[in-house]
Formats: structure tokens, sequence, C-alpha cells
């Protein structure tokens, strides 16, 4: 709770998350959960359906990579890709359109199985909470 009730980044919340979310895998053949993995084999990660305003890396237009919060996957070319998620915190001021089209993507050209949008719930005088807004699977 304490990186709720004091507003930390989202990639500090996450990189928590995904410590616990590792335990659920022990015993998997090598399925590895990683926090903003850029990667694809050696190459960089990339989706090429997202609208420019959805790149997180705005300071190379035309440059479609992206780092998902958090992954669940076998690491290299093949994968399997099991899960992707992006984290939002409540007080962030981008709304969830462009976290929820990634996702999609995500899906879509990178062939994970899973995807989920979690929300933090941050802003003063809310109760604390962390909860799944979005959950895409077939």
């Amino acid at each position: 709770m304490h990186l709720l009730e004091n507003d930390l980044s989202e990639r500090c919340i996450a990189a928590r998350l995904a410590y616990h979310l590792q335990w659920e895998f022990i015993g998997e053949d090598d399925v590895r959960v990683d926090v903003e993995y850029s990667r694809l084999g050696a190459a960089v990660k990339r989706l090429e359906t997202l609208p420019p305003d959805c790149i997180r890396r705005k300071k190379r237009p035309g440059d479609p990579a992206v780092l998902p919060d958090i992954i669940v996957h076998k690491r290299g070319e093949a994968g399997p890709n099991v899960l992707v998620i992006e984290l939002k915190k409540t007080t962030n001021p981008e709304g969830q359109n462009c976290d929820g089209q990634r996702l999609r993507a995500f899906r879509e050209e990178l062939d994970y199985e899973f995807a989920a949008l979690i929300e933090c719930e941050t802003r003063s005088f809310h109760e604390k909470a962390i909860r799944v807004v979005d959950w895409l699977a077939d």
C-alpha cells in the first residue's frame, strides 16, 4: 500500500506487481515476468497499427517501438507470449484509451494470449486499490 499511498511512479508499482506475479509462474518452463521489456528476440518490439498519439516514444516520430509495463512470456523470438499488462494510475492525466489500443495491438500483432489493463487508485481521499478494468482473451 505504501506505493499507492505515496503516489509512486507507474514503473515502481509495475516492478513490484511483476515481482509478486512471477511467483505464480514458478515451475513453468522458462516463463518469465518482465517490466518494460522492449525486445522481440534481438529486435526492438514494435506495434505497427498504433495511432501516432498512442506511441510513447514521442521524441522519435514514426517510431512505433513499445515498452509494455509488464509481460509474461518466454524470452526470445518464438515465445510464447502469455500476458501483457498496462498499468494506469488514477492520478495520471492521460486517459486509458491508448492503453486499450496498445493491448489490442499486442494481442493482434505479437500474439499475446491475454492482455489486461490494471488501474491503480492513488488519489488522495480514496481507498487504495489495484483492479483489473479490462481483460482481453479469446
